[in-house]
């Protein structure tokens, strides 16, 4: 069995990844207001993967558009889009992202439903689980976190929708054992089985549709 964590985003932890998993994927997040110099994020693009191989995109935006024109115009890197605009992450999903990051982030709710979970499952979209929201939360956002996270496990499981569970690390110290990310799963509702195949058998399956691009 390979562990493959799906969202690292500096390099210190990408490093301190690497020794914990079989492979990484290197985020790198993109603020959009108005459509990128294409040129350059293409340059810079090549020069991450000349580094670590595994590349991916998170959108951060408000326009949904821009999601669209990420997506045509950069075929051959995974593109997540980042939770917590409803609008976006249902446009996101309609046009194919390969995932939604913590759909539930910063929200009062859980920011998904059974037409987004349908309708993910049927596009291949996966859900990102991540570790990340709940550390920076306080104890009471913690718990709301943890019972959004859980009624968002019950759809993805109920309609068969890609996931995977990951650090979303920015640094080092936000990097986690293949095992405690599978407790993170477990408490949200996942049989071991399951938190085990959303460590390995989703994530590979992104990585192959990956490198079929």
């Amino acid at each position: 069995m390979k562990w493959i964590e799906m969202d690292i985003r500096s390099e210190e932890a990408y490093n301190q990844a690497k020794e914990w998993y079989d492979e990484v994927v290197f985020t790198k997040k993109i603020h959009l207001k108005n459509s990128p110099n294409f040129d350059e994020l293409k340059s810079e693009i090549k020069g991450l993967k000349e580094k670590y191989k595994n590349v991916a995109l998170l959108i951060i935006t408000e326009k949904p558009s821009l999601i669209r024109e990420i997506r045509k115009r950069i075929p051959n890197s995974l593109i997540y889009v980042q939770g917590g605009n409803l609008r976006v992450v249902r446009f996101a999903i309609e046009n194919k992202v390969d995932a939604v990051i913590a759909p539930e982030y910063g929200r009062k709710d859980s920011g998904f439903d059974h037409v987004l979970a349908r309708l993910a499952a049927k596009n291949n979209v996966a859900v990102g689980f991540s570790l990340a929201p709940l550390l920076k939360a306080t104890p009471y956002e913690r718990a709301n976190i943890l019972k959004f996270m859980m009624k968002n496990w019950r759809l993805v499981e109920k309609y068969k929708t890609p996931r995977f569970l990951t650090s979303s690390a920015e640094s080092k110290w936000e990097v986690r054992f293949p095992r405690d990310l599978m407790s993170l799963g477990i408490s949200i509702g996942m049989e071991i089985p399951q938190a085990k195949a959303s460590l390995s058998f989703y994530p590979e399956m992104m990585l192959k549709k990956l490198k079929r691009t």
